[in-house]
Formats: structure tokens, C-alpha cells, sequence
């Protein structure tokens, strides 16, 4: 039987896969991409400083629900 954290845990995770926070690209970004041979994973973040501070933030990619999720 799965806990309550756990339900929340799974819930928030399903959410965030159907409806990624922050999925786009930013023109004048800088941007790094990763890749994991192992499941074939794939993103690029996108970042743009405003002085020592993120101004905006963004990813595209594909995955499993983990990792879009973390993204």
C-alpha cells in the first residue's frame, strides 16, 4: 500500500510530466545540452543572468516522467 508521501510524491511527479514548468527555449540564452546513452534522455537548459542573478530559465528536451519532471 503506498503512503500518503508517496501518493503526493507520484502525483506531483505526473504533474509535472504532463505539464513541464518552464518548457521553452530563450533567445540570447546561454544553453548546455545533456544526453544519457543509457535511456536516451535528452535536454537543453537555457539560461539568462540578470547581473549575479537568474533572469529567466528554460529547457527542451525528452525523457522519461523523471526527468522532465526534474527539469
Amino acid at each position: 500500500m503506498m503512503s500518503d508521501l508517496e501518493a503526493l510524491y507520484q502525483d506531483v511527479i505526473l504533474d509535472h510530466c504532463k505539464r513541464p514548468r518552464n518548457f521553452r527555449a530563450i533567445e540570447g540564452a546561454d544553453q548546455t545540452q545533456g544526453y544519457n546513452p543509457l535511456c536516451g534522455d535528452k535536454v537543453t537548459i537555457y539560461v539568462k543572468m540578470d547581473g549575479d542573478r537568474i533572469g529567466d530559465i528554460g529547457f527542451e528536451g525528452s525523457g522519461c516522467a523523471i526527468s522532465t519532471a526534474s527539469a
